[in-house]
């Protein structure tokens, strides 16, 4: 399997795609069964709908980007804030990053370049809260193929070491029950694989089918913590 993208639910996909099109100047893919994408490098984002519930706390905080400022951070968080982006003190207190969150509330981090290989304003990371965070990395590493890495948290980066890596982070408390993350990886089946093969590797490596959408154009599964990802069917 591949990494396909990171998705992210969205009460109003174009007009969420249009802020985080402009604030990291790449092009919107139309047409898309599942969602529009964000030619991002490496891995794509993609807006998909958000089903018509409330969102919570837990649901929004539990993944979130971090984005490599480049060489002057804090003067590219203040160009997001001018697209859209704003503010927020989740209790950080005094850190070296800022803080924002697009405009549906979805929180990021706008991290100091030095962090990563990257020499300009792009995505960085995905953290994400983990219940083991070795063994989640582990779990991702068996079924992606990405390569491990230890920068102050288990870390996997692609195979061709471009765009976006996941980071697994010691989680704050248990993942609640019925909340959903608004945001996760998407996996896409190779040439040849067949999608029953892929769903029982998935099982067996510790995954959880937690299909909720019958005429979704993915299955939808959680990890070992419970964080909800995505399979995409192959398109018929």
């Amino acid at each position: 399997m591949l990494v396909d993208s990171i998705t992210l639910q969205a009460d109003d996909p174009p007009t969420l795609a249009r802020f985080w099109s402009e604030a990291l100047r790449v092009p919107i893919v139309r047409g898309e069964p599942a969602g529009l994408l964000l030619a991002t490098p490496g891995v794509p984002l993609r807006l998909i709908p958000a089903p018509s519930t409330s969102r919570s706390e837990p649901a929004i905080t539990r993944l979130h980007l971090d984005l490599s400022g480049g060489s002057d951070h804090r003067s590219w968080a203040r160009t997001l804030c001018s697209l859209g982006a704003s503010p927020r003190d989740v209790g950080q207190g005094d850190v070296p990053w800022e803080v924002l969150a697009d405009v549906e509330g979805n929180l990021f981090c706008v991290m100091p370049g030095d962090r990563y290989e990257e020499a300009g304003p792009g995505l960085g990371s995905l953290p994400v809260d983990s219940a083991r965070p070795r063994a989640d990395r582990d779990f991702w590493a068996r079924i992606t193929g990405w390569t491990p890495t230890e920068k102050g948290h288990p870390e996997l980066r692609p195979p061709h070491g471009l765009g976006i890596r996941l980071a697994f982070c010691d989680e704050l408390g248990p993942k609640p029950a019925n909340e959903p993350n608004l945001m996760g990886p998407a996996l896409r089946l190779e040439e040849h694989e067949r999608e029953t093969d892929a769903l029982e590797l998935l099982v067996h490596a510790g995954a959880v089918r937690v299909e909720t959408e019958d005429e979704a154009p993915w299955h939808l599964l959680a990890d070992p913590s419970g964080n909800e990802f995505r399979l995409l069917k192959p398109l018929r």
